[in-house]
């Protein structure tokens, strides 16, 4: 739609123009009388008035006239420094001018020229963050619809709690992401202006990375200028780029979502131009669980652990198996598909949620254990695993810990698994004395006793025992701490952690 406004608009035809000076004509009082021309230049003459008076018609009419609809239309458009939508058939009631941009407004009333994101929260944790800039900042005010949906917000250094009436984040900062815990799913509308520089600071160590774009944005491109990359991960989910091992199953960077940063000295990114932007809606994708095991807690937290092709290649881990991560009481809290041994690629694994009373996943400084599932053949591997030095954790969980595999042994499960051996440390923690206990005892199983950087403090043998039978493991003569006791029989049977006190 084409309107006229104070400053600039578009007459018909002639017949409008006279129709205004006849109108006005008490400003105009010889408008329509006789003129004396030459007679040689009557009909130049005669043009040369009606422009004039056309022109002081329109002059005046534009201070005194109400604005008009000329042509009739309607749609949106998206520039790069404004937005604007306009509709068919209404007179033009008010003019906004900042800048070099004139636009009048009518028919949506009141009008302003803010955006809308709405962005689809899935129930459990997630990544959040907004390519706008919001007219309201308080982030109490922005969720103040969902107080029965939100659990908590967080970002890198705060968090919005409701209902512990908890807020040390205060306003919506639009260089940060956040994570989220959400109770249902539920669509979060936020109202805002553009972003007018599109760029992130990123801080040495971790960050939570917003998408400053409503279109998903190409994540290697993204980082080309950061050399310090260490990786870019999902919150609360297991797609992550990372360059050193030449893992990429990001693709791109939704809108609406955050995503966890490393980096090992400071950087920027800047986010390009959008051109078309991206659905609202992007549900997370979460891999449907063939095997035995439990599903995975997704949390927000959670630890990386490489698997080069190199080392896939000749281990017996074949295209189809997967691969899952336990905690030391038997919770799976990892899962990956093999689909090509000849391709890098990466597990990760999930902490305990740190707001839940019960264990959903690794706590710090426990060591990691693996396995495998063979859905062809319904069949279980123990997976034996030596880590690379080079790497800060070494199989020890740690939050945004990272970790890479330097070797594989696929063995078969121990005994254990066959004829479903249990057993029972207590008491747990103590002050150096562990009882183990046991309903079917291996003649040649091993206990073995390592501390949170995997060397062996004591290594046993049993021997054949009664049914129920204990046997004591004496801890006292070591310092206080978290150590982890494993039963070895043609495999690893299972792990527990002990805490000396």
């Amino acid at each position: 739609m084409i309107k006229t406004s104070k400053r600039f608009g578009f007459f018909a035809d002639a017949d409008y123009f006279f129709g205004i000076c006849h109108r006005h004509k008490r400003y105009f009082p010889n408008f329509g009388s006789s003129f004396i021309y030459p007679p040689q230049s009557q009909t130049s003459m005669k043009n040369f008035f009606f422009i004039a008076i056309a022109m002081a018609c329109a002059a005046f009419s534009f201070q005194a006239q109400a604005q008009q609809v000329i042509a009739s239309s309607g749609g949106f458009f998206e520039g790069e420094t404004i937005s604007l939508s306009f509709t068919v058939g209404e007179p033009v009631i008010e003019t906004f001018a900042g800048g070099n941009v004139v636009l009048t407004q009518g028919f949506q009333q009141p009008y302003n020229f803010y955006l809308q994101q709405i962005m689809s929260i899935p129930m459990g944790w997630s990544g959040i963050s907004s390519y706008l800039n919001p007219l309201n900042k308080g982030v109490e005010a922005i969720f103040t619809n969902h107080q029965n949906d939100l659990i908590i917000l967080a970002s890198m250094e705060g968090f919005y709690y409701p209902a512990q009436s908890i807020n040390t984040i205060g306003n919506w900062n639009i260089e940060t992401g956040y994570k989220i815990k959400a109770e249902t799913d539920f669509e979060l509308t936020i109202t805002g202006s553009k972003i007018q520089n599109p760029a992130v600071e990123l801080a040495q160590g971790w960050n939570i990375l917003p998408v400053l774009s409503a279109c998903d944005v190409n994540v290697e491109n993204l980082f080309a200028g950061v050399p310090s990359l260490r990786i870019v991960k999902e919150v609360a989910g297991t797609h992550l780029y990372w360059p050193t091992y030449g893992i990429n199953t990001l693709g791109n960077l939704t809108p609406g979502k955050a995503y966890f940063v490393a980096v090992a000295d400071m950087g920027s990114v800047t986010f390009p131009t959008c051109t078309k932007s991206a659905s609202n809606k992007h549900p997370l994708q979460k891999a449907v669980n063939t095997t035995p095991w439990n599903d995975l807690h997704y949390t927000a937290s959670s630890h990386i652990v490489a698997f080069p092709a190199k080392v896939l290649a000749g281990s017996g881990i074949l295209p189809g198996d997967v691969i899952g991560a336990f905690t030391p009481d038997g919770l799976c809290a990892g899962r990956m598909e093999i689909t090509n041994q000849n391709t890098n690629t990466a597990i990760t694994v999930f902490a305990n949620d740190e707001i839940m009373v019960a264990n959903d996943g690794f706590d710090n400084g426990e060591m990691l254990q693996f396995k495998v599932y063979r859905p062809e053949q319904d069949q279980e591997f123990a997976l034996e695993v030596t880590f690379d030095p080079s790497l800060p954790n070494r199989g020890q969980f740690a939050t945004h810990g990272l970790s890479a595999v330097q070797s594989l042994k696929l063995q078969p499960l121990g005994i254990s698994e066959n004829l479903s051996i249990k057993f029972e440390v207590y008491p747990n923690p103590s002050h150096g004395i562990f009882n183990l206990s046991m309903n079917v005892w291996p003649e040649d199983m091993q206990v073995q006793i390592t501390d949170m950087r995997g060397s062996i403090i004591k290594d046993v043998r049993p021997g054949a025992q009664n049914a129920g039978s204990v046997f004591s493991i004496n801890l006292s003569g070591n310092p206080k701490g978290i150590y982890f006791l494993k039963l070895m029989d043609d495999g690893l049977l299972g792990m527990k952690k002990v805490v000396v006190q």
